[in-house]
């Protein structure tokens, strides 16, 4: 007799997951070989190794600005969490949309813009931040009422 409300968080909790296992397995070749146009292999001292040290140093910055809006956003969620009647799932929704549409726009809109792969990379930290903070939330909930 698990809720049905269970199920459908770990499939859901499945899914971010596999979103954010390619996002951090794969990012730091996407910054260098796909945006930056780089190849670790190219002679020392040409262009395309240039471009992977460089593609290297901008995943690094938004890994940090990554971790930054991660800590922030893990405090406004409780913050919410905590001081509002809000359900759950309506803080846990928003934080996966901005991880589907931030994934698009790197598919499909990064190009070879740093900046704005910097800003998707960033923002991809969000369903990960509620995948941490929401579920166990909802565990707690309904063990609650189940006493």
């Amino acid at each position: 007799g698990m809720p049905r409300l269970l199920y459908h968080l770990a499939f859901v909790q499945c899914l971010v997951w596999i979103g954010n296992t390619a996002w951090t397995y794969y990012g730091a070749q996407w910054f260098a070989n796909s945006v930056y146009d780089g190849d670790q292999h190219a002679p020392e001292g040409s262009a395309a190794y240039e471009n992977y040290g460089a593609g290297m140093n901008a995943f690094s910055l938004g890994g940090q600005l990554r971790s930054g809006l991660q800590l922030i956003s893990a405090l406004v969620i409780i913050a919410i969490l905590l001081g509002t009647p809000l359900r759950p799932r309506y803080i846990y929704g928003p934080c996966i949309y901005v991880g589907a549409v931030v994934s698009l726009l790197a598919a499909f809109a990064v190009g070879h813009s740093g900046v704005f792969a910097i800003i998707c990379w960033t923002g991809s930290i969000m369903p990960e931040t509620g995948s941490f903070a929401i579920p166990f939330g909802l565990v707690a909930t309904l063990n609650k009422r189940a006493e």
